[in-house]
């Protein structure tokens, strides 16, 4: 079965455990579950923030001018920086093993951030802690 087809996909992922089951699966709905070979970038520095990634399976690294800043895994956000706050990217993310992602558009992201609050919590969280500023504005409509 695949991860888009659990009853409750969202329930041990870290950060979107607690989202009740009908908001597990409009996050579901509003993504694509999409497979990144080994190797594979997916997002490169200073481009504009086209889209947003969660990811189910695997590991990836984030470089920023050169240095790699951090490991992410299973539950892991990436590209919601560029989205939730207006800027073009700040790292390359690149797959470390095969990965299993949930990939949002733009708009579908922004659409999950606005309507469904434990989202939109689990959002401000992660650019919190990636930023190290708690008073990250909202995005602008």
């Amino acid at each position: 079965m695949g991860f888009l087809n659990r009853p409750k996909p969202l329930t041990d992922v870290p950060r979107f455990g607690n989202l009740s089951e009908r908001e597990m699966r409009a996050v579901c709905d509003a993504g694509n579950e999409v497979n990144v070979p080994e190797h594979w970038s997916m997002i490169w520095e200073s481009t504009a923030p086209d889209k947003a990634y969660l990811v189910i399976e695997g590991r990836l690294e984030v470089v920023h001018q050169g240095e790699r800043i951090a490991e992410l895994g299973r539950g892991d956000l990436v590209g919601e920086i560029g989205i939730r706050n207006h800027r073009l990217r700040s790292g390359t993310v690149t797959a470390l093993t095969p990965l299993v992602m949930l990939n949002f558009t733009r708009r579908a992201f922004q659409d999950l951030y606005d309507t469904i609050p434990a989202f939109r919590d689990a959002v401000d969280t992660t650019v919190a802690e990636r930023t190290g500023r708690s008073d990250v504005p909202p995005p602008a409509e």
